[in-house]
């Protein structure tokens, strides 16, 4: 049975920055105020940040590498979706409203028994989730230690009917990532760096998460096994961040990471590291 410390940090938002390489800003920047919900914080050259329902700011947007340049057409590993997690259904549903006409492709929805999602891909092609969890007693049994996640059809106009008018902004509820091999990226995540395994799907697709949350981290191999990252002048992830419960989970990761061979730079209180698919990644305490 959880605890009363582990479920009062069940929803905690862990996902911090997720930086991505833009192509063009202002197209960008417009998609995810319009449509997702962002309200621009900061513009400084060639670097935009947007922030959600927190203070700190949910996407970066850099063009200083990625200006004018065309997104990758061919496998690679990088970015799957960032997930945006609203606190309701109303609210959810108003962003899916928006996010439809704003969007370059609608790839789908589906009922996950945790939370309700909706999937859509930016007009640069990075892959987005609109979600909103379902309270922890509501969600499917799994195995022991792990949560009873599926994937079923949603009922998209039922959802669209209850959007609100003065909608809620979200925060980043996890990312999921395209990886060239899931089960290394399944080691490094829970035996190098220390989050919990909370579900496989098949061969090519794990879930991992600080606590019980049923993941802050995803991983497919599905159209990337074997694939390269992309090129670091295009479009695409730059780097994201994980704000961990304490300092000794970061000192803890940075302890796995150096025993495993990985290089670590120290930034203060934070760590950041490249994975084994080249993302980089900051460690830091929220």
């Amino acid at each position: 049975m959880a605890s009363a410390d582990e479920l009062s940090h069940l929803f905690d938002s862990v996902v911090g920055t997720v930086s991505l390489r833009a192509a063009d800003a202002g197209a960008q920047r417009n998609f995810y105020e319009e449509g997702v919900g962002l309200v621009t914080s900061s513009e400084d050259g060639a670097v935009t940040e947007l922030r959600g329902a927190g203070e700190h700011p949910l996407i970066r947007l850099t063009t200083e590498l990625s200006a004018g340049a065309e997104p990758v057409r061919v496998p690679h590993t990088g970015l799957f979706h960032t997930a945006f997690r609203y606190p309701d259904r109303p609210s959810l549903a108003a962003a899916v409203a928006r996010t439809a006409q704003v969007a370059r492709e609608f790839q789908g929805a589906s009922d996950h028994g945790v939370s309700e999602a909706v999937y859509f891909a930016d007009p640069e092609g990075n892959g987005i989730e609109l979600y909103r969890d379902r309270q922890f007693e509501e969600w499917p049994d799994g195995e022991p230690g792990q949560v009873g996640m599926f994937t079923a059809p949603l009922d998209l106009p039922a959802l669209l009917e209850e959007a609100a008018k003065d909608a809620d902004a979200p925060d980043i509820g996890h990312i999921h990532l395209m990886t060239a091999d899931s089960a290394r990226a399944l080691g490094f995540w829970r035996d190098t760096v220390g989050l919990a395994e909370r579900q496989r799907f098949g061969p090519s697709a794990v879930f991992l998460a600080e606590g019980l949350y049923h993941h802050h981290i995803g991983a497919n191999s599905w159209h990337s096994a074997g694939a390269s990252p992309a090129p670091a002048d295009r479009p695409g992830l730059e780097s994201f961040e994980l704000r961990l419960r304490s300092g000794d989970a970061v000192e803890a990761a940075a302890t796995g990471l150096e025993q495993a061979g990985v290089q670590i730079e120290r930034l203060g209180g934070a760590i950041s590291f490249r994975d084994p698919d080249s993302n980089r990644v900051v460690l830091t305490v929220r």
